[in-house]
């Protein structure tokens, strides 16, 4: 509950949320203590705003010039000096005029200062971590704020250490989706599980690297990678989205091939051999796309789509 101040009984209360709120927007605390005196007030002079306010009476007067100065105080009469304050809904639309204006002038100079075709790109920061300590840190932090929607892939081994977090998110009601290469470590009681089957028991030139992609309601993100296993590099950030919508692309890609696979992993593996490394064989693909046409499906195809002939 906040602290509200004041020196008279019949005086209403200043308080001292407004008085902060009116500092942080440029007022200087006697400004703000004495233009919160006065809203809502009767008019008037110096000496009765002083005791209000607790604003010392050598200093209100100067006070009050300043605030008419402003725009947040109007002076009615001169003998005696009388005050009122301005309505806040105009005070405050002045503000935030006055304040468009000087971040409207402050981009035009900043606009300035780069000469034109210089050729300067504008760069993108990105937080970075060198230690799977580091990163599994960084990753539970974004998983940590999620509340809607969570997409990852690695390795069980590496998931494993997300376990907790995962967790937490999938009791808040985040929708989770997991592409795990391995046994799933864990379980969620609502996310789900998608195994990287199409590699399984397959030996890749490479197959000792290690990766974390991760992506948190298309705005916290992080790209993970050990290309011999253990020597880790990482970016992350917690409201890049273009940075969250290159990693969602790569884990959604992912997804819907493994479920092509399970669907039709015989005739892939038939196809493109185990592991499906046949798919970089593009000499093969040129051939076959030399060899086919486009014809009309017969009969018993479905909804109008259109067969290899």
């Amino acid at each position: 509950m906040a602290r509200q101040v004041s020196t008279s009984t019949n005086a209403p209360r200043l308080d001292t949320r407004v008085i902060n709120a009116l500092v942080e927007l440029g007022f200087s605390q006697y400004e703000a203590r004495t233009y919160a005196g006065l809203i809502g007030r009767e008019p008037m002079t110096g000496y009765a705003v002083a005791k209000e306010t607790s604003v010392p009476q050598p200093k209100v007067y100067e006070t009050l010039v300043r605030l008419v100065e402003r725009g947040a105080v109007v002076q009615i009469s001169s003998s005696p000096a009388k005050f009122i304050a301005v309505s806040p809904t105009r005070v405050l639309n002045e503000l935030e005029s006055a304040f468009r204006q000087r971040l409207a002038t402050v981009e035009l100079e900043i606009s300035r200062m780069r000469p034109a075709g210089d050729g300067m790109q504008t760069l993108r920061p990105f937080q970075e971590a060198t230690s799977w300590v580091e990163i599994a840190a960084a990753a539970r932090h974004l998983i940590a704020s999620a509340g809607e929607r969570v997409y990852v892939s690695g390795h069980s081994s590496h998931l494993e250490a997300l376990g907790d977090a995962l967790a937490d998110a999938d009791r808040r009601g985040a929708r989770i989706d997991v592409l795990c290469f391995g046994e799933p470590p864990f379980s969620l009681k609502n996310g789900t599980f998608i195994r990287h089957s199409s590699t399984d028991g397959t030996v890749y030139r490479h197959h000792q690297a290690r990766h974390l992609a991760l992506t948190c309601d298309m705005a916290g993100s992080l790209w993970a990678l050990a290309p011999e296993g253990d020597a880790w590099e990482a970016v992350f950030s917690t409201n890049d989205t273009l940075l969250a919508a290159l990693v969602k692309g790569f884990v959604r890609h992912d997804i819907f091939m493994q479920r092509t696979y399970h669907d039709f992993a015989d005739d892939m593996r038939a196809r493109y051999g185990a592991g499906l490394e046949g798919l970089f064989d593009w000499s093969t693909a040129a051939s076959d796309q030399r060899g086919q046409r486009y014809t009309d499906p017969p009969e018993a195809d479905q909804g109008g789509l259109r067969s290899l002939a």
